[in-house]
């Protein structure tokens, strides 16, 4: 999903260039950079991750008893035969040593994938509210604010409102 988006982005780019020149404005500063839509892709590839890991190891646990393979399955009703017939599974050993690896890797896949999610949604937070505070900050209302919307604003208060000479 990542990489198709990147594509996306990389395509509207150069149709963006072919339409308008060369020299024409980006849009994007960095098509592979995780930020805007492709920040929610990655995001909604990582919970797709980890959903489908979880479900494996969910079906897994429930075909084999917690992961466990038997060495002797007992197969009754079984067409054509009609009596109980002894299935003896091969290399039992190697197949719940290499089942338990396999379970072992999944789990640490399924930890980092959350930890990704809540490391990418922590620093998103962050930068949020970093930016939510310095704007916050900028906007002043001091008669030596460079922004004019301010100042203009400031010069009818006070031409409305009577001086005070001390």
């Amino acid at each position: 999903l990542v990489i198709m988006h990147v594509a996306y982005r990389e395509d509207r780019e150069r149709k963006n260039r072919e339409k308008n020149g060369e020299n024409c404005p980006k849009l994007y500063s960095n098509t592979g950079k995780k930020h805007g839509g492709l920040w929610w892709t990655y995001l909604f590839s990582l919970f797709f991750k980890l959903v489908i890991e979880i479900l494996f190891l969910y079906l897994l646990h429930k075909m084999w008893d917690s992961f466990d393979l038997p060495r002797l399955v007992k197969c009754t009703n079984v067409d054509p035969c009609p009596n109980t017939v002894d299935c003896y599974i091969a290399r039992p050993t190697e197949k719940r040593v290499f089942t338990y690896f396999m379970v072992g890797a999944s789990s640490i896949c399924i930890v980092l994938t959350v930890c990704e999610i809540f490391y990418l949604i922590f620093k998103r937070v962050v930068q949020r509210t970093r930016k939510w505070r310095n704007s916050k900050r900028s906007v002043s209302y001091s008669k030596a604010s460079t922004c004019h919307c301010h100042i203009k604003s400031e010069e009818k208060e006070t031409k409305s409102q009577p001086r005070c000479v001390a």
